[in-house]
């Protein structure tokens, strides 16, 4: 397996293991504390130009991240945290290994996580299988206790992801000094240029086209933002199971813009003259809204978000003058919200300034890998 070409200035070896890599993981490797990069699948935005000029980036089977703990060939090893419902069979497997390998050589491979899951995993299982909860929190409890308890380090992303721990695992568990943990938000900084002129009256919706995402929620009531605010303007960028519909209704009114899947430079150029972005998170089986990367990248332009009350960050969006519904909003509440988002009047640069100064995924990182 290749090296990263900083690695020579660490004594220690590490890696990140990623169950579904996207284009952003790789964006952040540059700034991140220098290791291998190992993904099981790429998610629907990953760039496999940019994945294949990075000679530490590594597509791999699960079983060789097995083998990788068993034979201790890193001494730190990021996984997707314990409480994400997909990932967790996989971290029950590694926490395993790490355990039956530090039998035979002494000091295990060291596991550290990034934990932003804020979904009740019982309730949700209770909801889907129509069964009573009390079936469920046992079982969830002793299966994430299970890995949380074999993790070296954890950096709560969100207060949401540290409530949801602390509700399962109990507040005493969580007050143990094992594993260390601290929260630091995963908020960005403000972007190095920001463009306080945008002459346009553009709403942005960034991301999957899903239901879960709202973009069904959005098209629902454009038409009425559009008899209130005649010059305002609707661009879609992204891709998904709804695409043909976007397209179809895209089509049919001079107010809205469509572009499939661009690269990220267009993308980036497209939030920069934006005014607000729009991600109204829906409920879902077994999934809710961790944090929502468009909002985070429309934060660092200056965008006013519209967002539901699913994102882990909804409590922080609120406090700072967004609008934050609940997911199942009336129509006409979620018109209001996308009317003074789009007529703010706040400057991007002032919208900006309440994002750190250090981007919380890179501060996290710095305190995973001391």
């Amino acid at each position: 397996m290749s090296k990263h070409p900083l690695r020579a200035q660490h004594k220690l070896s590490l890696a990140r293991y990623y169950r579904g890599a996207r284009s952003v993981h790789l964006e952040r490797l540059s700034t991140f504390t220098p290791g291998d990069f190992l993904y099981f699948k790429p998610m629907y935005d990953f760039d496999e130009t940019l994945a294949s000029k990075l000679p530490y980036v590594h597509h791999v089977r699960f079983s060789q991240v097995l083998s990788d703990v068993l034979r201790k060939k890193y001494d730190v090893l990021e996984l997707a945290e314990p409480y994400t419902p997909s990932a967790l069979p996989q971290n029950l497997a590694i926490t395993l290994a790490s355990h039956l390998s530090a039998l035979g050589r002494g000091e295990p491979t060291r596991l550290v996580t990034y934990a932003i899951e804020n979904a009740d995993l019982p309730a949700k299982l209770a909801a889907k299988t129509h069964l009573p909860e009390a079936i469920f929190r046992p079982l969830v409890k002793s299966l994430v206790g299970f890995c949380f308890n074999r993790i070296d380090r954890v950096v709560f992303g969100t207060q949401a992801a540290a409530d949801n721990y602390s509700a399962l695992l109990g507040a005493t568990r969580l007050a143990r000094t094992s594993p260390t943990h601290t929260l630091i938000w995963g908020l960005p900084t403000r972007e190095a240029r920001i463009q306080d002129d945008r002459p346009s009256i553009q709403l942005l919706f960034l991301g999957a086209l899903d239901s879960r995402k709202g973009i069904t929620k959005l098209m629902t009531v454009w038409d009425t933002v559009v008899e209130r605010i005649p010059d305002a303007e609707l661009l879609i960028l992204g891709k998904g199971p709804l695409e043909a519909k976007v397209t179809d209704w895209a089509s049919q009114r001079s107010t809205v813009t469509f572009e499939v899947d661009p690269p990220r430079s267009i993308i980036r150029d497209r939030l920069s003259k934006s005014r607000a972005l729009f991600m109204l998170s829906q409920p879902s089986p077994l999934w809710k809204e961790q944090i929502g990367l468009p909002i985070l990248e429309g934060l660092g332009f200056g965008l006013e978000i519209v967002a539901s009350s699913e994102t882990g960050i909804s409590r922080w969006l609120t406090d700072h003058g967004h609008q934050v519904l609940a997911p199942d909003a009336p129509n006409a509440d979620l018109t209001d919200a996308i009317i003074r988002a789009l007529e703010s009047g706040r400057l991007p640069s002032r919208v900006a300034q309440d994002l750190p100064q250090l981007d919380g995924r890179l501060e996290a990182d710095q305190w995973l890998y001391p």
